[in-house]
């Protein structure tokens, strides 16, 4: 049920496939298997896949789809003290990046070299960071000239502290972890007897991926490094270490302890305030993973007592382990606020202001869900955050609690005193927000919709540099003015593709009977006018379905965003129920009470209702992945007229098989009970019990490969198709949980999806 495929990794993985010359009609597919029944194996893994549409249709599906080499972005570092340089890592490596000019020095990875700690600047030319050498683990400082891209030691670490994991901004305060026992299970003999730490790159680069010192989550994988997860493990195993943490003044050698983290316990976020003489961590219960892998719900363990809310706030690890703790470096003084003794909210996020006197801290909030006994408190249920300002001994001065800025993953960061740079996801965009706590003017920097990301601001000019990308705008490196002016291209890497595509993006919003506004986005061809006119429209969801639904450039079958609008079809999408950053009451709907599986299937069959209505729509059709794929499936049977066609993918069909066997606590937080205390309900919000309701035209992919059994899917589709439902099975030999990872399977399952809906929304 949880298809979380992130951003830059879909960037990541989308290469291009040579296309070929359309198949004949003759001749057959070897590569299409009919098994008989409306069901067909699909197997690119040994040959090439036939196209089905014409040549140029079928160029142009890859051109949508292929993201230029090196065009996905992470912001690695601050601004240089001058305001002119970045490091960034892209597909094709790293590099020092001109925020004028956009032009790239590249920067080759260290070989022998595992980075552990943040970037900062030594100076206008020299970026360092902290690390250890392989393979034999020798703490040092590494810098890097950005003219030349070339790096060298800067100087060994002394023994005694640990690891060197979050720098000060200003480089002079050093956050050490040590673990009790250092384990050899870092390197592994390779075949030959030489030593490789392939692993370590992965486990060791967290805060190298964040853009600033101020916030890291590198000692939850730092701990994980030293006690690498077994096949199976839960995560009691990866962070029951014991890690010290210690403050060290570069400088003067002094060093200043901060805790022992307790067993089972992780560190959430960290921060140094400009000069280091602050530092802050949150602290979370690492010992119960509320989804330890596809094993079902088992109802004794926390994590499903918890989802289910029948976990006592007394006895919830997740509110019991939840810790803010500070270090004054000039007296030692060590102070400790734990959620327990609050009001019920999770400390998360920290950054200290410049001058050492205010401590801006994200507070989490669990779910209040209608039928459930106790809050959920598990970090992937919680529904939403709030800013809270705190001074130096701790004491609340100003709490900040807003829709737009209730993101669960909202951040903020002190750039004065005063200024803070709050990054919050809204409906569907994720946009940089100015916030000044003194004044409480609070307003959103962005001039356009679409995904603001790795927010990073310059030191004196007031501009952030970021990445940008929207439903019609391919990923690229821009920059603008704290006012929300001077929007600047900084990197052209992805301009082919934005010229290539015709598409555009209008916003709409729908109230319905029972007085709800849900907003979003209509995208559509170029040309189309709008309001558009008896229009085919296809309405899509995202998977999840706790995750966000983000305005981004995409064009996969799973995400058709830049593909299907560029072949005469609308594309609709409304964040509803169950969704990050349209507020805490939309997001707990969906698991209350008895809602799941009709709340939001609902509201967009009264959606597609007014659609038709205002002449919008000629035909309508719907699609997904996973759960899209399970509110594709769900809305045909719950009404059955109301969708001219459909396509699902990755489906979940049957609510039983996911509670028994799949995401520990996927169902339990959606349905509360177990299957055996309430049947009805979860053969009621199980496509597989229903299919003899299907009567839309019906479309699946599906992967042999996927965790949610393909068996199931197909004995699912057995019985639509022989119901006389025009209804075809695709198996996609050997793909996963989605297909971005197989771009042959993008390329050809795009084509199977233009033309289901041209056969039944535009004839």
């Amino acid at each position: 049920m949880h298809f979380k495929a992130p951003l830059f990794a879909l960037f990541a993985l989308i290469l291009l496939v040579t296309t070929s010359a359309p198949a004949r009609a003759q001749g057959g597919n070897p590569t299409v298997t009919d098994l008989g029944n409306n069901i067909y194996l699909v197997d690119g893994t040994q040959a090439q896949i036939p196209n089905l549409l014409p040549a140029e249709e079928v160029q142009k599906i890859a051109t949508l789809q292929r993201i230029a080499p090196g065009a996905f972005f992470v912001i690695l570092s601050p601004v240089s003290p001058d305001d002119q340089t970045i490091l960034v890592a892209t597909s094709s490596g790293f590099g020092f990046t001109n925020i004028r000019d956009g032009k790239t020095v590249p920067f080759p990875q260290a070989p022998n070299y595992a980075q552990l700690s943040n970037w900062f600047w030594l100076n206008d030319e020299t970026l360092a960071s902290y690390g250890v050498t392989l393979p034999d683990l020798q703490p040092i400082l590494y810098g890097a000239d950005r003219r030349t891209g070339l790096g060298q030691v800067l100087a060994a670490v002394p023994a005694g502290f640990g690891f060197p994991v979050l720098v000060s901004a200003n480089g002079r305060k050093v956050l050490f972890a040590a673990p009790p026992q250092t384990s050899q299970a870092l390197t592994a003999p390779a075949p030959g007897g030489s030593v490789q730490a392939a692993p370590l790159p992965t486990a060791l680069s967290v805060a190298a991926r964040l853009p600033t010192g101020s916030r890291a989550r590198a000692l939850a994988d730092f701990a994980a490094l030293f006690n690498p997860i077994p096949a199976g493990a839960v995560a009691s195993e990866v962070f029951n270490v014991n890690t010290r943490l210690t403050v060290v003044d570069t400088e003067t050698g002094e060093a200043r302890p901060v805790t022992t983290l307790p067993a089972g316990s992780a560190p959430g976020e960290l921060s140094f305030s400009q000069d280091g003489s602050k530092f802050a961590l949150t602290v979370e219960r690492g010992d119960v993973d509320p989804d330890r892998g596809f094993d079902g719900a088992r109802i004794s363990e926390f994590g499903y007592r918890d989802a289910t809310g029948n976990l006592p706030p007394a006895q919830n690890p997740w509110l019991q382990g939840n810790q803010l703790i500070t270090l004054d470096f000039a007296s030692g003084e060590v102070k400790t606020l734990r959620a327990a003794d609050g009001d019920g909210a999770i400390y998360h996020g920290v950054s200290w202001s410049p001058d050492n006197q205010t401590l801006a801290v994200t507070m989490q909030q669990p779910s209040r869900l209608l039928g459930r006994r106790y809050p959920v408190y598990a970090s992937a249920s919680r529904s939403g955050s709030s800013l809270r300002l705190l001074d130096s001994n701790l004491r609340e001065i100003r709490r900040v609690d807003r829709i737009e800025i209730s993101d669960i993953d909202m951040t903020a960061s002190f750039v004065s005193p005063d200024e803070l740079l709050i990054q919050s996801h809204y409906r569907l965009n994720d946009h940089p927000h100015y916030y000044n706590w003194r004044s409480g003017e609070l307003r959103t920097i962005a001039d356009r919709a679409g995904t603001f990301a790795g927010v990073t601001p310059t030191n004196r000019s007031r501009e952030i540099v970021f990445m940008y990308t929207s439903f019609t705008d391919p990923v690229d490196l821009y920059r603008m003015k704290w006012d929300g002016t001077a929007f600047a291209r900084i990197t052209w890497l992805n301009e082919a593709a934005r010229q290539f595509s015709q598409t555009k993006q209008q916003p709409v919003s729908f109230t319905l009977g029972d007085g709800s506004t849900h907003s979003g986005v209509l995208i559509l061809p170029a040309d189309a006018p709008f309001p558009p006119k008896n229009l085919p429209i296809i309405v899509w969801q995202e998977g999840g379905p706790r995750t966000h639904v983000k305005n981004q450039w995409l064009a996969l079958i799973e995400s058709p965003f830049g593909l299907l609008p560029n072949f005469g079809f609308g594309l609709l999408v409304v964040p509803l129920y169950g969704r990050y950053g349209i507020g805490p009451e939309r997001f707990e709907a969906l698991s209350d009470g008895a809602n799941f599986g009709q709340i939001d299937i609902d509201a967009m069959n009264e959606i597609v209702g007014q659609m038709r209505a205002r002449g919008w729509a000629s035909k309508v059709g719907i699609t997904g992945c996973s759960y899209g794929g399970y509110f594709t499936t769900q809305s045909i049977i719950r009404h059955p007229t109301t969708y001219n066609a459909a396509h699902t993918m990755c489906t979940i069909s049957d609510a039983v098989t996911e509670w028994s066997r799949g995401y520990a606590t996927a169902m339990p937080v959606l349905q509360g009970l177990p299957p055996q205390a309430a049947l009805a309900e979860y053969a009621q919000d199980s496509p597989s019990y229903n299919a003899d309701k299907v009567r839309t035209p019906l479309l699946a992919f599906h992967g042999t490969a996927d965790f949610l059994p393909v068996t199931v899917m197909e004995n699912f589709m057995l019985e639509v198709i022989n119901n006389g439902v025009p209804a075809k099975l695709m198996k996609f030999q050997d793909a996963p949980h989605g297909f971005v990872a197989i771009p042959p399977y993008e390329l050809y399952g795009a084509q199977e999806q233009i033309i289901w809906f041209r056969t039944y929304l535009m004839r």
